[in-house]
C-alpha cells in the first residue's frame, strides 16, 4: 500500500512539464546573459520562450525560483562535464590538473551560460539587500577541492600548504576567467588554462 506521504505517479513532473520548465530555464539564461540580471523581467523570458508570464508562474513560484534552477542547471552541467574526466585520474596531482583544465573547457564552452550565473550572482540580492549568492553558496564545491588538496597531502603528492588558502586560491583563479573573457573576447582559454595548470602543479609539488 502506498504511503501518504510518498509521490504517486500522477505527482511526479510529466515529460512534457520538464521539456516546458527546460525551455523556460534556457530563455532565461539567453535574457539573462544578454540583456544582464536586472532587465531580465519575467515578461521578457516569457516574450522569447513564447509563453505567457501566467505559464511562468505555473512552473516557477517566481522570479527567485526560476533564477535558482538557471544556477542549478548550469552547475549540475558542469559537474556532469568535469566528474567522468576526474574519475579517470588515479592520483591526486592528475585530479588537480583535470579539475583546471576541465573546467576552464567547461567556461569556454559554455559561456552565455556562466556569463547568466555571473549577472546572477553579482546582481541578485534577498530581500534584505543581501547577496542572494555569497561564498556560502560555494561550500560544496570548495569541500570537494579541499578534500583533493588533502588527498595529495596525505599521499605524499604535494607539499605541505594551507589547503583552505590554496582552494580559495584556485577557485578564485578559475572563475576569474569568465570576466576576463568578456573584457577581452580575444583571449585565448585553453592557454589561460594551461598556465594555470602548469602553476597550481608548481604551488603544490612536493619539493617546490
Amino acid at each position: 500500500m502506498r504511503s501518504e506521504t510518498s509521490p504517486s505517479v500522477q505527482d511526479a513532473p510529466s515529460f512534457i512539464e520538464e521539456a516546458r520548465r527546460a525551455q523556460i530555464v534556457e530563455c532565461a539564461i539567453e535574457t539573462i546573459a544578454e540583456l544582464g540580471y536586472e532587465h531580465a523581467s519575467l515578461a521578457e523570458i516569457a516574450k522569447r520562450a513564447r509563453v505567457s508570464k501566467s505559464a511562468i508562474l505555473y512552473y516557477f513560484a517566481d522570479k527567485d525560483e526560476l533564477i535558482d534552477q538557471v544556477v542549478t542547471a548550469v552547475y549540475t552541467a558542469a559537474g556532469e562535464y568535469m566528474l567522468p574526466r576526474l574519475e579517470q585520474e588515479k592520483t591526486a596531482r592528475g585530479a588537480l590538473q583535470q579539475f583546471i583544465l576541465t573546467n576552464i573547457q567547461f567556461i569556454a564552452a559554455n559561456f552565455r551560460e556562466v556569463q547568466a550565473v555571473m549577472e546572477i550572482v553579482s546582481s541578485a540580492r534577498t530581500p534584505e539587500g543581501r547577496p542572494r549568492y555569497d561564498v556560502r553558496g560555494l561550500e560544496e564545491s570548495m569541500s570537494g577541492i579541499e578534500e583533493m588538496l588533502r588527498w595529495g597531502q596525505k599521499n605524499g603528492e604535494f607539499r605541505k600548504f594551507s589547503v583552505p588558502v590554496m582552494a580559495v586560491a584556485l577557485r578564485t583563479a578559475i572563475d576569474a576567467l569568465g570576466p576576463r573573457m568578456l573584457a577581452y573576447p580575444d583571449l585565448d582559454p585553453e592557454e589561460y588554462g594551461a598556465e594555470l595548470a602548469t602553476m597550481f602543479d608548481l604551488a603544490t609539488r612536493k619539493g617546490s
